[in-house]
């Protein structure tokens, strides 16, 4: 009976046992798979070279530098020098794309806050900060003729709240000094397009009809004429927005007058405005022909002088019997008139 008990409880400790020993491979296999998981999930892509930045150019993978870099790979927050993060590793090119693992430094409070950020999906973007060396236009497939950097070398990379468009990136000029401005951005990668354009492309021929609407040289260099033609835009939009000015400022002029002559009322203003502005020799014409409202001095004098053209011929014994009132008024107004009919009258006697 003691021997069936032993028996029994040797059973039950090498249950036991077993039981321990598959929780801690269960455990370990787990572990092994969430470490491969997170392994899987590090990977921040710095640079997609299949894909225009918001400057309007393409980086280049294989022209980028990275000795200085892989020596120092400082991992930044919005490229602040004072927000350094972490460190970045296994900087690698997987087809288009620059990537590399971020690692972020666990004593740093910050740090572990972005990191947080980044582990719950909050915090995805990414940018380079980088120094051109050399760029030119080249043809690219789906993209066509698109300036691209062929020559650089990676500073630093940050992670970036919002990416600027599809990848993110900040210039640094020959100094070390970081290009903030957009606008210096984009003259950086066009003066060295230009002077490389310069370089290798041979003046253009312009004809002579060409060359003086332009005020340059038949022989012109690519970037003085693309300077030449921009100023002419420049001269045609100054040009455009004088001549909407003047129509507007004359088709309010003539609307104006027409509503004080009163062949308009102020409520057709508006329409009239819009007609003159974009045809205003046919809303002239139109207004022309409406007939002005006459005022009550208007009325007399109209029929002042209809009734002066009715009386034509009378004789001063005439103009005493049916009009003895604009004898009256003759005689004040006309006194010269007046006094050749009285006469004639008493020539006649």
């Amino acid at each position: 009976m003691m021997k069936k008990q032993k028996s029994v409880q040797g059973l039950h400790t090498s249950v036991q046992g077993l039981h321990t020993f598959l929780d801690f491979v269960i455990c370990e296999c787990m572990f092994a798979a969430i470490n491969e998981i997170n392994a899987m999930a590090k990977g921040f892509v710095l640079n997609d070279e299949s894909r225009l930045n918001s400057y309007g150019f393409l980086v280049l993978n294989v022209g980028g530098s990275f000795e200085r870099f892989k020596d120092n790979p400082v991992m930044l927050y919005l490229h602040e020098q004072e927000q350094l993060i972490g460190r970045w590793e296994n900087l690698r090119v997987e087809g288009s794309k620059l990537i590399a693992d971020e690692v972020f430094d666990t004593e740093d409070p910050q740090a572990m806050k972005i990191s947080g950020k980044v582990d719950r999906g909050f915090l995805k973007g990414s940018s380079m900060g980088l120094h051109i060396q050399d760029a030119e236009l080249k043809d690219i497939p789906g993209l066509g003729l698109v300036p691209a950097v062929t020559k650089w070398e990676l500073m630093e990379a940050s992670l970036a709240p919002v990416p600027s468009g599809q990848t993110c990136l900040r210039l640094y000029n020959d100094k070390g000094e970081l290009i903030t401005s957009k606008e210096a951005i984009k003259l950086s990668i066009d003066s060295i397009i230009h002077k490389n354009n310069n370089n290798s492309m041979d003046k253009i021929m312009l004809t002579a009809e060409a060359a003086t609407c332009l005020s340059v040289s038949k022989e012109i260099d690519p970037t003085a004429l693309n300077s030449a033609i921009m100023a002419l835009a420049a001269s045609r939009d100054e040009a455009v927005t004088e001549l909407k000015k003047f129509n507007e400022t004359r088709a309010k002029e003539l609307v104006e007058g027409a509503i004080k002559a009163g062949k308009l009322t102020a409520d057709r203003r508006e329409s009239f405005e819009k007609l003159a502005t974009t045809d205003f020799n046919q809303a002239k014409d139109l207004i022309d022909t409406l007939p002005a409202k006459q005022t009550f001095s208007d009325k007399t004098k109209s029929s002042s002088q209809s009734s002066a053209a009715d009386r034509q011929g009378w004789d001063y014994l005439r103009w005493a019997k049916e009009d003895s009132v604009g004898l009256s008024k003759m005689q004040r107004e006309n006194p010269t008139e007046f006094a050749e009919l009285k006469a004639a009258y008493k020539s006649k006697r």
